[in-house]
């Protein structure tokens, strides 16, 4: 909160920006699940027009994607596996933009989806 607080004093949207990402990054490789899912809603609430907006959207769609499939896993709740089923639909658009960038992250997708339909086979296939 100290670091967010010194990049909104700053006015630095660079600042604000690495300070988020650091953070996201954070929780979802220390599997806080939650906590990703959180920040990211707070802070596109806070900066719905940043100059990161496009970066952002790429990031955060994969990180949410996989933080919201895993809480549907984890908590069996239907807004959760909403959530991530979206993710998927939107990173199966960007890999029509850019298969090279963003095919690996859509099939990652993919295979957390199976897995939480207990589609081994499938999730297997597509990891």
């Amino acid at each position: 909160d100290e670091l967010d607080e010194i990049g909104e004093r700053t006015d630095s949207p660079s600042l604000v920006w690495q300070i988020f990402m650091s953070r996201m990054n954070c929780h979802f490789w220390m599997r806080e699940y939650m906590d990703v899912a959180k920040l990211s809603e707070k802070h596109s609430k806070k900066h719905p027009s940043s100059q990161q907006k496009q970066m952002f959207y790429v990031f955060c769609v994969f990180l949410e994607g996989i933080a919201h499939l895993s809480l549907a896993r984890d908590t069996k709740q239907a807004k959760w596996r909403s959530m991530g089923e979206k993710a998927v639909t939107k990173m199966s658009q960007l890999v029509l933009m850019s298969k090279w960038n963003f095919e690996n992250k859509f099939k990652l997708l993919q295979a957390e989806l199976h897995y939480l339909d207990g589609d081994l086979e499938s999730a297997e296939v597509a990891y």
